[in-house]
């Protein structure tokens, strides 16, 4: 089911260690869990394998975000054409994923991680006027249908979209777990239905999800105990290093 250099059962308890660290990630974040353990799986096993076996745990980890959320359908409702536009993209691109070859998917994600972690880096004080909101919506929806179809990385221009609409902090912790879920339901049939991901994966994916679960609830509290910008800035400058990687070994190095 994996193609790995490492033994079957080695390779599981590998897969439970990434979706812990991910999950910490999140709590401490809010953000981060597809990106932190599709970038330490692909050390592991190929590129669409790991999208494959990302899909439950995020499922399952943007369900409990967004049903936390202190008014779940309101943020439907104002985020509704964003979310009509990612999932139509990522129902049209989940489907070519398998397609693309294990070097441009890895490149992909290597472009998709160095542009989430320079622009949360480098940032300036952006905005949009929200009369506009409405035409925001559909290109950066639709932007995160594509990308996020082709890599299950969608979450970059939605974070991207929320800082610039400068959202509260509240509202951006809630508007990402809804749009994270929603794209993550036809990403997973798309990927179903070109063997990305299989029904074999299920159990070693059900694992990784409580342990993913796990991983957030330590990290919230980890989040009371440290300074959680000086942790996310860190945490960029190693994904800026692992996205430099991925597109290197993509593009031919070693």
């Amino acid at each position: 089911m994996f193609d790995s250099f490492l033994d079957i059962n080695f390779l599981y308890f590998i897969f439970l260690i990434i979706f812990l660290i991910s999950g910490i990630v999140k709590g401490v974040t809010g953000i981060g869990l597809p990106m932190t353990s599709i970038t330490l799986l692909i050390f592991f096993i190929n590129p669409l394998q790991a999208i494959g076996l990302n899909m439950i745990p995020v499922i399952i980890a943007n369900i409990t975000q967004f049903l936390s959320a202190q008014n779940p359908l309101k943020i439907a409702k104002k985020y509704y054409l964003f979310g009509i536009f990612m999932v139509a993209g990522v129902l049209v691109t989940s489907l070519q994923a398998a397609t693309l070859g294990d070097d441009l998917i890895k490149l992909l994600i290597g472009l998709m991680v160095m542009i989430f972690a320079l622009d949360n880096l480098f940032r300036r004080s952006w905005s949009f006027d929200l009369k506009y909101d409405k035409y925001w919506q559909i290109g950066m929806g639709s932007l995160a249908g594509v990308v996020g179809g082709l890599t299950s990385i969608w979450g970059i221009p939605i974070i991207i979209y929320l800082i610039l609409r400068k959202v509260s902090k509240e509202d951006f912790v809630d508007t990402t777990g809804f749009l994270f879920l929603i794209a993550s339901v036809p990403a997973t049939y798309g990927y179903y239905k070109t063997d990305v991901f299989s029904l074999e994966m299920i159990p070693i994916a059900a694992l990784c999800a409580v342990t993913a679960i796990i991983g957030m609830r330590l990290g919230r509290i980890v989040r009371r105990r440290i300074d959680a910008d000086t942790f996310k800035k860190y945490l960029l400058l190693l994904f800026l290093l692992i996205g430099i990687r991925m597109i290197w070994s993509a593009m031919g190095g070693i």
